[in-house]
């Protein structure tokens, strides 16, 4: 006879134990709520440096940058109210107050979703449209490539002209936006308080496409299967592999991977996290859509977008069951 019987229950022992498995249980549902909510509250915290101990640690990776702290600019986030981030916080352009009148386009190149044909068109763009037009990049494939970006950014945010718009490209190791991403927040705000705009964009693709895009040229052949998913084993969280995931490169860059052993699903809440918190443009292979929005944000006048980076080769795959 179950707990829940509307039968007479005989003895008054079964009664005290059936009180006891109902507060028991009513116990459990209480702290796995409450445990709930404080993890997700903890989650959203990272960025004002509560630092939650989960994922071995991981969230320590989410801070401040290591190579210079911004002290000033942590004071003043830890200042502001905790709004956790939600679908409907996601930032977007409103293109009925478009174009800007000045302002930054930064662009966050992903290798191998057509971001060099959006870059040599970007560069031709600012030649088209004028002398208030400017194209910078710093960028290579060493770890100390980043300070001389962050230290050439701040001076791009600085003395914007009224009708000026700086184009700005990131790619290789010039940026690694899970661990420098308080300058994301100041960079922003020293350009928005000129009245201009900020505008951080991206390009991204279909995950099958954009790795064999990778095959093409970038990868030795003859490599077997296992050789070529080595490095996305549990136990080899932080190597470096024959290709780098959409998702590694949008936390990392090509910069040091998952030092601190993050889950799966922890990176990629920190993925749309960062997406949530910066992004304002962002497309999936669709780059007519996203030079029309440039154009748009921008005031330019459209020239013509030609594809580049394009492998000519022959590409031969075999597949070795089991």
């Amino acid at each position: 006879m179950g707990c829940g019987s509307a039968e007479a229950m005989p003895r008054p022992s079964l009664r005290r134990k059936c009180w006891f498995l109902r507060l028991l249980l009513f116990l459990v549902l209480l702290f796995t709520t409450v445990g709930i909510y404080v993890a997700l509250n903890l989650a959203t915290s990272n960025t004002l440096g509560e630092v939650a101990q989960s994922s071995n640690g991981f969230q320590k990776e989410f801070l401040w940058p290591k190579n210079e702290p911004i002290v000033e600019l942590k004071q003043r986030l830890a200042k502001k109210q905790i709004i956790p981030p939600l679908l409907s916080d996601i930032r977007s352009v409103d293109e009925s107050k478009l174009p800007y009148k000045c302002g930054i386009i930064f662009f966050y190149h992903i290798a191998c979703t057509g971001g060099s044909s959006l870059n040599h068109w970007f560069g031709k763009q600012v030649k088209l449209n004028g002398p208030n037009n400017s194209y910078w990049t710093t960028w290579g494939r060493k770890e100390k490539v980043e300070t001389s970006f962050i230290k050439g950014m701040n001076t791009q945010t600085k003395n914007i002209g009224p009708s000026e718009w700086r184009f700005v490209h990131a790619h290789g190791m010039s940026f690694f936006p899970n661990a420098s991403e308080a300058y994301l927040y100041q960079w922003r705000e020293e350009v928005e308080s000129q009245g201009c705009g900020f505008v951080v964009t991206t390009m991204l693709r279909d995950a099958v496409g954009h790795t064999i895009s990778q095959t093409k040229g970038m990868i030795k052949p003859n490599v077997t299967l296992d050789q070529f998913l080595d490095h996305l084993e549990p136990e080899n969280y932080n190597k470096r592999g024959l290709f780098v995931t959409q998702l590694d490169y949008l936390l990392y860059s090509m910069g040091p991977r998952n030092d601190y052993n993050a889950t799966k699903e922890e990176k990629v809440r920190r993925g749309v996290e960062i997406l949530q918190r910066h992004f304002d443009v962002v497309a999936l292979s669709d780059h007519d859509r996203f030079i029309d929005i440039m154009n748009k944000i921008t005031g330019w006048t459209p020239s013509e977008y030609r594809t580049s980076n394009i492998f000519g080769g022959d590409l031969n795959y075999s597949y070795r069951g089991k």
